[in-house]
């Protein structure tokens, strides 16, 4: 039997660590409601009622699609850790690709793994995101043969632009310039898979045309930053996303990869240099004018470096550049670690979110009958996440109606306004209000009070039981 090689039995274990400790994670989280409205609406609408309600979300089906057979094969307890399984997998063999078909030294692989898209947001968060990896690298792989492999090179542009719209404009300016050598050199069977590119991402533009103007909170609630102080705060924020600090090294060092990336991009594949280039434009236009930025979304601005210098790497004879190359990836993505690392293991201590929790004792104390109210339905989707399907369902006036989902083009109330009960408890006799921290009532106790969490202090939750003293009805 051949003995495997060392350079093998290292990837193997380095694999395998990675798998190991973010699995530990992922046993110890609990969803938010960014991850919790996802499952919901996969779970809770039919194929095109989910259609016609994603393009309000502001992202693409995909992830939406690979959902709903989940929500419909798992039910009961915790159906939602189906969820989770899943990213960690996609994650998984996005890191697969990594570990074994990546040109980098051993110790740039380390050091993408334990930075904080890996370890944590991609691999631990299950959202969209932990789709970028897989198509990404996939992507790195197919981009050298493009022109021999024309429709796996499409395809994979296809489902990278439909993991997130963060990804839209990198892949609409790969797409654009393979176009562009297909109609040049005249071949047929590129045309055709250039042509396919161009008709699904052009039915996306189609599908999220308006998609602001019907959202109430991108429409009302997010800043919009432009000029050169907005785009300087934008960029420190950025930065911020990604490491979890920003000072001026910091900074500097993270301006001074960008550069080293784009000149040799220039000299090595202009046509990955202008798709580095305009996707960090396409990106600040989006933090500017449509999402706030998040982690998982400020760290691809990384990953399509990552891509960059796979697609050229092979093509650099140069060692001493190519040395130069680990050094900045080794640098700069585990520079991600410390900080990453602190939140994860605070994760694992603590909820990350009190919405698990909060549905075990509604499950537990209150019939599924009752009349529940919520203040803020954006957090409280991390409540009907856990719970059964079509059971103790959670009313908004807002709405006037109940709901397990957002539904974005609505009017939302700020999360620290309670809810004016009187009308309802003459109504119902007896009504269970679920508020987020920051809404509460003087005058009653709790019955339900969630423990600190990680970060979502909105969704610290309290739950009130109110009945009408006047009717003898219990």
């Amino acid at each position: 039997m051949e003995i495997l090689k060392k350079d093998t039995v290292q990837n193997i274990l380095l694999l395998a660590f990675f798998a190991l400790l973010t699995l530990v994670f992922v046993l110890h989280h609990e969803i938010w409601a960014d991850e919790a409205q996802a499952w919901l609406v996969a779970r809770d609408l039919d194929f095109f009622g989910l259609i016609k309600h994603v393009r309000t979300e502001g992202h693409p089906l995909l992830w939406y699609f690979l959902l709903m057979p989940l929500t419909k094969l798992f039910h009961g307890f915790n159906a939602v850790f189906s969820m989770q399984i899943l990213s960690w997998l996609l994650v998984l063999a996005g890191a697969f690709l990594l570990v074994f078909k990546s040109p980098f030294n051993y110790l740039a692989k380390v050091s993408v793994l334990l930075s904080s898209g890996f370890l944590y947001w991609y691999s631990v968060v299950p959202r969209n995101y932990c789709l970028i990896p897989l198509f990404l690298f996939l992507l790195a792989i197919v981009y050298k043969d493009r022109k021999t492999k024309p429709f796996w090179y499409a395809g994979l542009l296809i489902l990278l632009a439909n993991t997130h719209i963060i990804m839209f404009g990198f892949c609409c300016v790969l797409a654009f310039a393979f176009g562009l050598e297909s109609f040049k050199e005249k071949n047929k069977k590129n045309i055709a898979a250039f042509g396919i590119i161009f008709a699904v991402l052009f039915f996306m533009v189609l599908y999220f045309w308006g998609m602001q103007n019907e959202n109430y909170i991108v429409k009302t609630c997010y800043p919009h930053e432009y000029g050169v102080s907005g785009f300087l705060h934008i960029y420190e924020k950025v930065i911020f996303n990604i490491y979890g600090f920003s000072n001026f090294l910091v900074i500097f060092l993270f301006t001074l990869f960008l550069v080293f990336s784009g000149v040799v991009f220039y000299v090595y594949d202009k046509k990955i240099f202008f798709a580095f280039l305009l996707n960090f434009v396409y990106q600040f236009y989006i933090y500017m004018s449509v999402w706030m930025i998040h982690p998982p979304r400020a760290f691809t601005l990384l990953i399509v470096s990552l891509f960059g210098f796979w697609g050229i790497y092979n093509n650099i004879d140069s060692k001493k550049l190519k040395f130069f190359i680990n050094i900045s990836l080794i640098f700069m993505f585990i520079l991600s670690f410390a900080g990453t690392l602190k939140l994860a293991v605070q994760d694992y201590f603590y909820e990350f979110s009190g919405g698990k929790k909060a549905a075990e004792y509604i499950k537990q104390n209150i019939p599924d009958d009752a009349f529940i109210i919520s203040n803020f339905p954006l957090s409280t989707t991390a409540v009907s996440a856990y719970l059964p399907k079509d059971k103790w369902k959670i009313f908004y006036d807002g709405y006037n109606n109940f709901y397990t989902f957002t539904l974005w083009n609505k009017n939302i109330s700020h999360p620290s306004v309670p809810i004016d009960l009187e009308k309802f408890i003459k109504r119902e006799k007896v009504v269970y209000a679920i508020l987020s921290t920051g809404a509460f009532y003087t005058d009653a106790n709790p019955v339900f009070q969630s423990d600190k969490n990680v970060i979502r202090n909105q969704e610290r939750f309290l739950i009130y039981k109110f009945e009408d003293k006047n009717n003898d009805k219990k």
